[in-house]
């Protein structure tokens, strides 16, 4: 039955698949390079006591008491959810714990920033920015080539200003330059072309919405449609024919008025600041060097404001893409400190994580008092003195049962092809059925269908299964007694301990014959799939 499943999956995912598992199986799961330009904790500690300087200024003016900080197995859990896209493995679990060193969670952070699941998922997540992440106009190996060229740039400290520079002007054969996929991906598209290109730079890059001015001037902010315009003429004269992105030579960019139905010349200008203009010649080369350019202001924020929301799951400032203007260089805020930083480290952005998870925010609790009123509760999650829950979005919550039910750390190297295969087939069917995560600022929103699939779908059964191979299974018949069968059920999937009164009640069903303990150990293991806090970041 499996088998024939298996046969109905479009070849377009299969290939994508196996794409995929080709490239993990030729690396190693760490990357000792990696690893070895790690940044140093004192170093780290600066930047992040800056931001939680600010953030504490905010309580104090405002008499909020934060949350306590939570225990470091539970920041664990938040980490790898972040980073890898899933729970902690057991098997890293007793490593972690096992770790006495004082700055194991910054080495933890650079371990899993340097693993290949980095590439499967949070590079993924973050290329959702760049490129348009439903789209079927883009083949499924186009897509993880782009998110694997993004990923292993990333992993390999390449500087975020050199990475938006790829991919605002390469040119060249785009099955051999995937920083061509931004644009290469809207010419393809046809008309107007250059004026989405003009709206997906300005917001993926500079946080800002100056796409509204498309039609007329922006009714709310500065924005001009002759800005909006001017910003597009940058992409006026690129063309995409034959695999290949490249420009042609000057031309002129002209549009059509809505208003008048009259064509209309267009000069190339940026909206603001044009002495970061370069002159040289090639359009989309002076635009990447425009937003890029080290005072850029918005440039650097954008990014920060973008992976402080893929690791706590709530953007700093919402929507990402329309923050407002930077205020002034005497009196920064948080995004204006980590932008700083991420600038002074060479635009590193395994930098900017690891600041990132050095404040204050990253370890918090996730429980207040405020939390029963609705008004407090507003104002203390505002001021981020609470770490915010969201849901899992359905590849970490199918990869998170994956996990659960394996001892061992699964990686697509770790394991033979087959297996990696059907791994990541039924990660593709999942996300499918349960539907795809929006922007990192969304919190995924539980549905009916959701429940259901929690409780009676075929993912939680067969993830829960006691079988020789499974961690249930090997859970059941290797514990020493009841109270480490429990312990071990609960670190696997949920990343902790049992409470007193969780013992009180499952312990009597984990009392008898292996064969009753491992179909206790069944239930337990969907009951923990189904709670809420399987299903949520907390």
């Amino acid at each position: 039955m499996e088998t024939r499943k298996y046969l109905l999956l479009p070849a377009t995912v299969v290939l994508a698949v196996f794409c995929l598992v080709a490239w993990v199986a030729a690396r190693p799961a760490v990357s000792a390079h990696s690893l070895a330009n790690a940044p140093r904790g004192e170093d780290v500690a600066v930047a992040a006591d800056r931001v939680d300087a600010l953030l504490q200024a905010t309580w104090a003016a405002s008499s909020i008491e934060p949350a306590k900080v939570t225990d470091e197995l539970q920041v664990f859990r938040r980490l790898a959810l972040a980073l890898v896209g899933t729970a902690p493995s057991f098997e890293e679990i007793r490593q972690f714990e096992a770790d006495t060193s004082p700055e194991r969670l910054q080495q933890w952070t650079a371990r899993l920033v340097a693993d290949s699941r980095f590439v499967e998922y949070f590079a993924a997540r973050l290329g959702d920015a760049f490129v348009d992440p439903v789209t079927e106009d883009l083949k499924p190996h186009q897509r993880e080539r782009f998110r694997r060229w993004l990923g292993n740039s990333l992993q390999q400290g390449k500087p975020y200003s050199e990475i938006a520079r790829e991919m605002i002007a390469s040119r060249g054969v785009f099955a051999d330059r995937p920083a061509t996929t931004f644009v290469a991906l809207e010419i393809s598209l046809g008309d107007q072309a250059a004026e989405r290109l003009a709206a997906r730079t300005s917001r993926a890059f500079l946080g800002q919405r100056i796409d509204c001015a498309q039609c007329h001037d922006h009714p709310f902010a500065d924005w001009t449609q002759p800005q909006f315009e001017g910003l597009a003429a940058y992409y006026g004269q690129v063309q995409f024919r034959s695999a290949r992105l490249q420009d042609t030579r000057p031309r002129s960019f002209v549009i059509e008025d809505n208003r008048t139905q009259e064509e209309r010349t267009v000069t190339p200008e940026v909206p603001f600041d044009t002495q970061w203009v370069p002159d040289n010649r090639h359009l989309r080369s002076e635009l990447a060097a425009w937003v890029t350019h080290p005072e850029n202001r918005r440039f650097r924020r954008a990014i920060a404001n973008r992976v402080w929301g893929l690791m706590l799951g709530r953007a700093f400032v919402s929507p990402v893409d329309d923050l407002p203007d930077p205020a002034s260089p005497d009196d920064p805020d948080v995004l204006d400190v980590l932008a700083d930083n991420l600038a002074n480290q060479g635009d590193d952005l395994r930098r900017l994580i690891h600041v990132i998870v050095a404040t204050r925010p990253f370890s918090l609790a996730s429980t207040h008092e405020a939390l029963d009123d609705e008004v407090a509760a507003q104002q203390v999650e505002e001021a981020w003195a609470v770490f915010p829950v969201t849901e899992l979005g359905p590849q970490q919550m199918i990869r998170a049962m994956q996990q659960a039910a394996a001892v061992s750390t699964l990686r697509a190297e770790d394991s033979n092809t087959y297996t990696a295969l059907r791994r990541f087939e039924r990660q593709f069917r999942f996300v499918e059925e349960y539907g795809i995560a929006g922007d990192a600022e969304d919190a995924q929103a539980s549905t009916i269908p959701h429940t259901v699939q929690r409780l009676s779908g075929s993912y939680t059964r067969q993830h829960s299964e006691a079988t020789l191979l499974t961690a249930p299974g090997r859970i059941a018949a290797m514990s020493s007694d009841a109270a480490t069968c429990l312990e071990n059920c609960y670190l696997a999937c949920l990343s902790r301990r049992p409470t007193l009164d969780e013992q009180a009640h499952f312990l009597p069903q984990l009392q008898g014959n292996r064969k009753q303990r491992a179909n206790a150990v069944e239930d337990i293991y969907w009951t923990l799939f189904n709670s809420a806090e399987f299903c949520w970041n907390h």
